[in-house]
């Protein structure tokens, strides 16, 4: 086969390619300086004298200057895409290059890069879907058998426990009274594990009533609430779970590590979708704490379409702000 021949780029073709437009950009430059040379009444004798070295180094120097403006303005929207790329937070999804509208190899690259982020963020939003519905159902069951099967045994066990202290008297009597209250205990605590993995609240009475539940339960451990929450507010069964799956670790953290004496717990409207807002006056933290429960709250939001904020400051306390649209 016999090889094709070269071809310049025509006016009326695809944007020129990248590697041209370096090439006769390069082209231009030296094309300039060889004509200076030739058509100006410098000459260059041997040795180079030092005014004729001065000559040379400016016209080398003003030859660079140019090739790379000429460069640079090739090479900006590269460099550009590439700090896009890097910024890109998998978990504030929406951010996109903004060079589709470029021509060449960088407008094709910019715009494949930007079909990828919306592919992985639909394969992402899919995902987390998926596992959390998973998860949820898991909770679910794992409640009911609680409830139903742990729940009833130890009921049982005080009801047998109690019968036995109809029939003994003395120090086996006392006996039998600890063991009562101590399985007793163990069934609230295995009922608040239930309520916790999936509470009933949340499917029989709605968000707004669940979320004040959550509200109360830090006010019995000593904690100042303020509360303001929208009792009518109606979600999708999904997006009501990741507002109150957020809210349950916000106030989890604020009892675990803020130290704080008053949380101030908001849900309400906010155009067509819902905003809940968590906020305490404790000890704050100092930069962005990245734990995996604050992965978990960012993971749920993005998973609703929605968007959580988290401000801090030592000493000013820590805001969870959850935007649904």
């Amino acid at each position: 086969m016999r090889p094709e021949p070269l071809r310049l780029p025509r006016a009326g073709d695809r944007p020129m390619p990248m590697l041209w437009r370096i090439f006769l950009g390069n082209a231009a430059v030296l094309t300039v300086a060889t004509l200076a040379l030739v058509l100006s009444p410098a000459t260059i004798s041997f040795p180079v004298a030092a005014r004729e070295a001065v000559v040379l180094a400016v016209g080398f120097a003003v030859m660079l200057g140019i090739d790379y403006v000429v460069l640079r303005r090739v090479v900006a929207p590269l460099d550009r895409l590439t700090t896009v790329m890097r910024d890109i937070d998998p978990l504030a999804p929406g951010r996109r290059s903004g060079l589709g509208g470029e021509t060449g190899e960088v407008g094709a690259l910019a715009r494949a890069f930007d079909e990828m982020l919306d592919r992985l963020e639909l394969e992402r939003r899919e995902s987390a879907r998926r596992a959390l519905a998973a998860q949820e159902d898991e909770r679910r069951r794992i409640a009911r058998e609680l409830h139903d099967e742990v729940g009833q045994s130890l009921t049982a066990a005080v009801l047998h426990i109690a019968r036995a202290q109809t029939r003994v008297f003395g120090q086996a009597a006392h006996e039998l009274v600890d063991a009562r209250d101590a399985v007793r205990a163990t069934l609230e605590e295995v009922r608040a594990i239930a309520a916790n993995l999936r509470p009933e609240a949340l499917d029989d009475l709605g968000l707004g009533a669940a979320v004040r539940q959550l509200s109360v339960e830090v006010e019995r451990a000593g904690l100042v609430v303020d509360r303001s929450i929208a009792s009518d507010l109606r979600l999708t069964r999904d997006a009501e779970v990741v507002v109150y799956r957020v809210a349950q670790e916000a106030l989890t953290n604020v009892l675990r590590h803020a130290r704080a004496e008053r949380v101030d717990v908001r849900l309400e409207r906010a155009g067509g979708g819902a905003r809940l807002s968590v906020s305490d006056d404790g000890i704050g933290h100092d930069g962005k704490p990245q734990g995996a429960g604050i992965r978990g709250m960012r993971e749920r939001a993005l998973l609703a379409g929605g968007t959580l904020r988290l401000w801090s400051e030592p000493g000013r306390g820590t805001v969870v702000t959850l935007e649904l649209p």
